[in-house]
């Protein structure tokens, strides 16, 4: 009888250990969605703490577009929107950057990706060499 009981300890203990671990794993590796109007942006990091990287996904009409894995790490930006641009990522490492924005173009929405730097003191930033990623 005993030793079903501390058979039964050990089972338990060893279960809620398992469910914290996913827990923080869970936690660590994937982010809320966060919503910019009628697009919803997705983001799940993908790297090592060394070469941090991290996955976007956008999300129209409930359907998923995967748009690839970035250096660094992405946060949804407001303002500052370049013409027909609507939703943008930024995303950022010690190497530079990347933009990712949707733009509603006559007849048609896509989502571009282009080249991103914030620049430095005497040094102005640089958004630009967007490339057509996806149309969605």
């Amino acid at each position: 009888m005993r030793k079903a009981k501390r058979a039964w300890r050990l089972w338990l203990i060893v279960a809620i250990l398992v469910v914290m671990a996913l827990v923080v794993f869970m936690h660590d590796s994937y982010s809320p969605p966060v919503a910019d109007g009628a697009y919803e942006w997705r983001f799940s990091e993908q790297g090592s703490e060394e070469a941090p990287k991290t996955g976007v996904m956008l999300v129209v009409d409930e359907k998923n577009h995967d748009l690839g894995e970035y250096d660094g790490s992405c946060a949804v930006e407001q303002g500052d929107y370049l013409e027909y641009e609507k939703s943008k990522v930024v995303c950022w490492s010690i190497l530079g950057g990347h933009e990712i924005g949707v733009f509603e173009e006559p007849g048609q929405t896509v989502v571009r990706v282009g080249d991103f730097d914030e620049g430095v003191s005497g040094v102005p930033g640089f958004r630009g060499n967007f490339v057509l990623l996806k149309r969605i």
